[in-house]
Formats: structure tokens, C-alpha cells, sequence
């Protein structure tokens, strides 16, 4: 069977109403579905066949451990993919169409890309991160309130911690080790926010704030694969994003999501955080473009 150019790690847990979704949004990235695999990862007991669209080459983790959390249901279908290069989607999710062939090309010629972020409540575009750029940086994960997703080789596709924010965590690694940033393509991950959405959950800015502290306990501690060089900026990722969760709990306005928040207090200038995390980049050698 040839080797897939690229492959979609997707975990699912009581995803059947946001899936198939998801699922069209992989359909239209721009590529052949002869040059793509998804990887589902089972995490709620069901294989989701079912709602697989014909034409579309998947994969299923086996079925059987439940509730072990994304980046224990990504590691499992990493362990499983077969494409040179690896691409993430969660099931609540969506590509905007092109997203691949946007990006694969600039991940072949400078080693990984990322999409821009696009945070919709419902159908409207609430936020578009980061606005105006040609480049992600480790500032930009601390500074602009979003987690971004890259599409990177197989070989720089390190194992998913446990802890909440494992997606940032693993996308801070991999800037650190392309030196502190990477290209960003034109077309967007569509982060969508509902009632589902983990960072709707009650207690999670709680649970997060714990999870910032122990990410940066382990990068300080030299857990992760990151250059020494760079430790100091990537544990300032999770000082910001703290100090951003810190000014949401205080100033949140009653049922405001966390990037309804971002949205607004963003037009009053520069967000919480964002001045000492460019002080950590600068230390480090990073500017912003």
C-alpha cells in the first residue's frame, strides 16, 4: 500500500455530532484523498465507521480504552500513522477548505507549518489569530490566547503529554526546536466553540491554571525535547497564558467564553502578558514578522 503524504490525527470521544464535520472539512483540504490517511482515535468505546464519507481513507485506533484524554488518543494514533507528514484535527473541529494543500507545501520547504487560528462561535468568526502575519512565533502561543496547530514530518512528531494544554505544549516544542518560529499558511484551523467544547467545561480555567504550572515545572526542570537556548521562552508561553486565564477570572463578564473575552479585550490594546512574553523572545533572540 503506497505511503500516504500526509496523516490526520483525529480523536474522538462522543463526537457523532460534530464528526462528520470534521470529517467533510478533511475532504476538502486540497488534496487527493489518495495522498491523505485519517487516523481516528477511538476514545469513547466506538469505532465511528459509520459516519466515515465514502472516498476517505481511514483508520481506526483499536477500540476499547475510554476517556484517556486527547494526547493519550493522539499518541495512540501517531503510533499508527504511516504518512510522511502528520496533520491534527479534533472531532469538534474544522479545516477551512485548502488547509493542506495551503500548508504541506511550506512544511517540505521550511520543516513544519502552521494555519492561522480561526475561533467561530456558530458560523461567525469571532477571532482570527494571529491577524496580519507570515510567521507563528513561541511569543505568539503565549500572547494571543489560542492554541495553533501545525503540520509537520513524522519524524518531529513527539509524544502528547497528559496534562490540559498538551496541544500547546506540543506545539511550543516544536517551534523551539525550528528556533522559535515557523511559517503560518493562508487557510485556517476552524476552532469551534460550544456547549461541548472543553473550555466550556465548569472548572476548567482552574484546571488549566494547574496545568500551566506543571508544564512550566517540566520545561524548567528540562523535560521535552527543547534547546536549552530556548527553555526560558518556552516556559514564558505558559506564564503568559496564565496571566491571560488569571485576567479572564477576574474580568470576564457574566457567561463570557474565554475567547469572547480575548475578542473584546484585545481592542483595548495590548492583551495581559503580552509585553513580558515579547521580553522573553527578544532575550532569546526571537522577533515577531
Amino acid at each position: 500500500m503506497p505511503r500516504p503524504d500526509v496523516s490526520v490525527i483525529l480523536p474522538a470521544y462522543k463526537a457523532r455530532e460534530t464528526l462528520p464535520r470534521a470529517l467533510a472539512s478533511i475532504l476538502r483540504c486540497g488534496l487527493p484523498a489518495g495522498q491523505i490517511e485519517v487516523v481516528l482515535a477511538s476514545d469513547d468505546g466506538c469505532d465511528h465507521r459509520d459516519l466515515v464519507p465514502p472516498g476517505l481513507p481511514v483508520s481506526v485506533t483499536p477500540v476499547g480504552p475510554v476517556a484517556t484524554g486527547p494526547g493519550a488518543a493522539r499518541n495512540r494514533a501517531l503510533q499508527q500513522a504511516r504518512g510522511e507528514f502528520i496533520a491534527f484535527l479534533d472531532a469538534d473541529d474544522s479545516w477551512e477548505p485548502g488547509y493542506l494543500s495551503a500548508l504541506l507545501p511550506l512544511a517540505r520547504r521550511h520543516g513544519a507549518a502552521f494555519g492561522a487560528t480561526s475561533v467561530l462561535e456558530g458560523e461567525q468568526q469571532i477571532l482570527r489569530l494571529p491577524e496580519g502575519r507570515h510567521q507563528l512565533t513561541l511569543e505568539d502561543l503565549g500572547a494571543e490566547g489560542a492554541s495553533f496547530h501545525p503540520v509537520l514530518p513524522r519524524s518531529q512528531a513527539r509524544p502528547f503529554t497528559s496534562h490540559l494544554s498538551q496541544d500547546v505544549r506540543h506545539a511550543v516544542e516544536l517551534l523551539a526546536r525550528l528556533g522559535g518560529r515557523a511559517p503560518l499558511g493562508h487557510r485556517a484551523y476552524q476552532l469551534r466553540l460550544g456547549m461541548t467544547s472543553v473550555t466550556a467545561a465548569a472548572g476548567f480555567s482552574a484546571r488549566v491554571s494547574r496545568a500551566y504550572r506543571s508544564h512550566i515545572a517540566e520545561i524548567e526542570a528540562g523535560v521535552g525535547d527543547i534547546p536549552f537556548a530556548l527553555r526560558p521562552a518556552c516556559a514564558e508561553v505558559f506564564r503568559a497564558k496564565a496571566r491571560l486565564n488569571d485576567s479572564y477570572c477576574l474580568d470576564a463578564r457574566p457567561k463570557e467564553s474565554f475567547y469572547a473575552f480575548i475578542a473584546r479585550t484585545r481592542d483595548r490594546g495590548a492583551l495581559p502578558g503580552t509585553t513580558r512574553c515579547r521580553a522573553a523572545a527578544a532575550t532569546a533572540g526571537l522577533a515577531a514578522s
